[in-house]
């Protein structure tokens, strides 16, 4: 069971845009977010729960408005840090189909959560390698007919 942190205020409890205004997470102060492609990033997070590390806890994910991709909760400046980051883990130069949102960015607040919302938001550091190897897996498998990105773990 996750508990969140004491000197970190819940992720989802970033503050609406106006009243009466779509519900938004403002990213930057408690949280960032990891946009990863959905195949992939459900690919990641059954691996990460998987290692039964609490290292390499996934904290907060949810699934975007459209679908599309799975949203990871991470500590702040983790969108800044991303390319280096990438680099670092040989990753750099090729396009996984990662996106960060930091400081000053808002997306819509998630209906769906696919991994304990209120969890704190861990360093990207500790789930990266894997996110980037399923979306590198994912980019392969794509070409292969009949084969879907998450087989094969």
């Amino acid at each position: 069971m996750y508990r969140t942190h004491p000197s970190r205020p819940a992720p989802c409890s970033g503050p609406v845009a106006e009243p009466g205004a779509e519900s938004v997470l403002e990213c930057g102060e408690a949280f960032d977010v990891l946009w990863v492609p959905e195949p992939a990033g459900r690919w990641a997070l059954r691996r990460l729960i998987g290692y039964r590390q609490p290292a390499l806890a996934p904290g907060p994910v949810a699934l975007s408005e459209d679908g599309s991709a799975c949203l990871y909760l991470v500590a702040p400046g983790a969108r800044d840090d991303l390319p280096e980051l990438l680099d670092w883990l040989e990753w750099g130069g090729i396009d996984l189909g990662l996106r960060g949102y930091g400081a000053g960015d808002r997306l819509a607040r998630p209906k769906v959560w696919l991994h304990d919302e209120h969890a704190p938001a861990p360093e990207v550091i500790a789930l990266l390698a894997t996110i980037a190897q399923c979306c590198s897996r994912r980019l392969l498998r794509r070409a292969v007919p009949g084969q879907r990105a998450e087989s094969g773990d």
